[in-house]
Parts: C-alpha cells; sequence; structure tokens
C-alpha cells in the first residue's frame, strides 16, 4: 500500500511539472526568432495625475496642446513591472529615458502651476545625475520607477530568482524631446541631446546594474559570433536558441541617427556595446526593425522577418482599440510574424465593466503563456 502511494505522488509531481513544460513541450532548440513574445507599451507608466489630466484636455481643446501631446492618448495605466512578468506574461517592456546628466533638470513639475499646486516633486531620486524614466517631463509624470538603474534594478531582482525565464527585450526608446520643446510659455523642461557621453553615460549605468562583463545580457559581440556584421548574422539565421538565452536580457534603443551615431562612434558594429538599436535593412547594424502599424505594414513585416530580421509591432495605440474594441490590429500584429508585439492592454480597462466608453479588449496569446511559436517562420509542432 505505501509503495503503491509513494509511486501515486511521484506520477502526481511528475505530470504537474510536465504541465508546467508547455504540456512537455521542450522548445529550447527553437532561436528566439522563431517565437513571438508579448510586451508592454511604456511599461513604467501610472496614470496621469488627474487634475493635470484634465487640464491637459482644456488645453488641447482649446489648441494650446498639439496633437503630440494629446492627453486623451495617456488615458491609460500599468501594474508594477514584477507584476507584468509574473501575472500577464511580459518578456518585453518599454522604458522612456531622458538625460540628466547634472540631476534635478525634471525635479520640478512645472505642469502644476496650472492647477495652482507646488511644483517641487520632492523626490530624492529627480535630484541624483543619471537617467531618468518620465513619459512627458511636467505633465505626464507618474511612474513606478523614477530612474533608469532602479527600473534595470528590479528586472534584474526578478531575473536573478527566476533563472530559467525566457527571454526578456527591453526596449530603451531615447526621448530627445519634452513638453518644452513643443510649448513654450509655461517654464517646461527641455530635453538635451544624446551626445558621445549621453551614450557612453547609458551603458555605464547598465554596467552598473548587470556588471562590468554583462553577463545576463546578449550583447551585439554575443550575437555577432565571426560574422562581419550583426546584419549579416541576422540574414544567415544565427540568432541564439530560446534555451541558450533563458535568464538573459537583449536590450534595443529607439532614437534619432543623431544618437545611433554617437553610439557607435569608436565601437564599429557595435563592438564593445550592451545594446542593439532598432534601423532599417541596409545598416550593418540592423538585427532589430520598428514597424509600429501592422495593419500598414504587415507584408513588410512578414518579409523582414522571413529574411531573418526581428521585429517589433503594436497591438493597439493611443487608447483608441480599448475604447472602440476593434481587435484588427491586434489580430494583424498576431499574423504578421512581428516577433515582438506590444500593448498597453494585456488586462482590459477596468472601467468597461461601468462605462460605455470602454470594452473589455486585451492582448493574450489564444493558448496563453509568454511565447508561441512564429507559424510564419517556424513549422514546430509538440509531438502528441
Amino acid at each position: 500500500m505505501k509503495r503503491h502511494l509513494i509511486w501515486f505522488i511521484v506520477i502526481f509531481f511528475w505530470a504537474s511539472c510536465k504541465d508546467d513544460k508547455d504540456n512537455g513541450c521542450n522548445y529550447d532548440g527553437q532561436t528566439v526568432n522563431s517565437l513571438q513574445y508579448l510586451g508592454s507599451h511604456n511599461s513604467y507608466r501610472t496614470k496621469t495625475y488627474q487634475p493635470i489630466f484634465d487640464a491637459a484636455i482644456n488645453l488641447h481643446n482649446t489648441g494650446v496642446l498639439p496633437d503630440d501631446l494629446n492627453p486623451n492618448e495617456w488615458d491609460y495605466t500599468h501594474v508594477p513591472l514584477v507584476e507584468q512578468l509574473e501575472q500577464y506574461n511580459m518578456r518585453s517592456f518599454e522604458l522612456d529615458v531622458y538625460y540628466d546628466p547634472d540631476g534635478g533638470r525634471y525635479y520640478d513639475r512645472a505642469g502644476n502651476l496650472i492647477v495652482f499646486e507646488p511644483t517641487a516633486s520632492e523626490i530624492p531620486e529627480l535630484q541624483e545625475p543619471g537617467y531618468k524614466i518620465i513619459h512627458i517631463p511636467d505633465l505626464d509624470y507618474n511612474t513606478h520607477h523614477y530612474t533608469f538603474k532602479d527600473a534595470l534594478q528590479t528586472l534584474k531582482g526578478w531575473s536573478d530568482t527566476h533563472p530559467d525565464h525566457e527571454p526578456i527585450f527591453i526596449l530603451v526608446e531615447l526621448k530627445d524631446a519634452a513638453a518644452g520643446d513643443y510649448v513654450s510659455g509655461f517654464n517646461f523642461a527641455e530635453a538635451l541631446p544624446y551626445t558621445e557621453q549621453a551614450m557612453e553615460d547609458l551603458d555605464t549605468e547598465m554596467k552598473d546594474v548587470f556588471g562590468a562583463n554583462l553577463d545576463k545580457i546578449i550583447t551585439p559581440d554575443d550575437f555577432r559570433r565571426g560574422f562581419s556584421s550583426i546584419e549579416e548574422a541576422a540574414l544567415a539565421g544565427q540568432w541564439p536558441t530560446l534555451g541558450d538565452s533563458k535568464g538573459k536580457f537583449y536590450f534595443i534603443f529607439m532614437g534619432n541617427n543623431d544618437s545611433k551615431t554617437n553610439y557607435t562612434a569608436n565601437h564599429p558594429n557595435l563592438e564593445g556595446r550592451a545594446m542593439f538599436y532598432f534601423t532599417d535593412p541596409g545598416d550593418p547594424n540592423c538585427a532589430f526593425i520598428k514597424y509600429d502599424n501592422p495593419l500598414d505594414a504587415g507584408q513588410q513585416i512578414s518579409e523582414a522577418v522571413s529574411k531573418g530580421y526581428m521585429v517589433r509591432t503594436r497591438a493597439d495605440a493611443g487608447t483608441w482599440e480599448a475604447r472602440s474594441g476593434d481587435t484588427a490590429k491586434r489580430e494583424a500584429a498576431f499574423n504578421s510574424g512581428a516577433q515582438i508585439i506590444s500593448t498597453d492592454y494585456y488586462l482590459p480597462d477596468s472601467r468597461h465593466v461601468n462605462s460605455a466608453g470602454w470594452t473589455d479588449y486585451s492582448v493574450q496569446f489564444p493558448e496563453g503563456g509568454a511565447f508561441q511559436v512564429n507559424t510564419v517562420i517556424s513549422s514546430f509542432d509538440c509531438p502528441e
């Protein structure tokens, strides 16, 4: 009787483990570009301070704020990064960063004057030198992480305690314009350019968190692996496997041409660098491409994916899909083969329960999980 009980327990736990491993399928041999991953857009962000939001709506309606600062598109929020990882299987995060080498540039929030409140943030981290994480300084400034380093420490801490996690793709948007670059007369802050020193400082912050050897990061040097350029490696299909990427991060920045030029200065082929960058085919450093709208660029995405590039696209933008319930962009993103699909709605907006102005729109893979097979370039099927 005891022996039968022991065997029952063994079989039970074996079955449980088998279920936890995608019903027994082993995807470790699949290359990372042969899978699709979900990620959040502006992942750090929390809902705009309500008095500022209401005032910004009025300013936009009267033409003071341009459409580039349309507050209707700010009307969403995110749960903390760890919750996104654990409860919603997000494996890509977008972090907007502003360069602040002296500290204090974004400490004051001039937008508070509009609602007759003090401008001093009283947040010590904003006085410190280093990259800051903000959506729009002075106006849309609420965030789970005030500094780039703090967000990285949170992500690395989670990774250290979950060493077998799927690769995490961090999209770093180098913000080169703030409210003060669009609107005059309000004493709003202006953004600083991404000089060579700015790009060095960005890599330094990453090394401060991940260590000088960047062991948890798949770097351009790791990826190139003897090829003459990153693009040549991508087109040859030399992407690491899922197994080789477990517990690792890929960093890709979004920036203007000056930032790319300054990042590659003294670093040809991104030698010694921590990050890739989004660019166009033909650039020798091209492995990652960004097409935001899969409805307009679905064919381009599929062609790029088939050639060997990794593509990021968006399933929704500006809150409009959550308001209308339109899933066309979401389905186009899945079908395009884009490997990184970003959304603001890994869970529905809670207002859909009580408001006719919102729907239960959300984005998850049909069968759940942290990834799915990319059928545009992979025919992998789990054995029965």
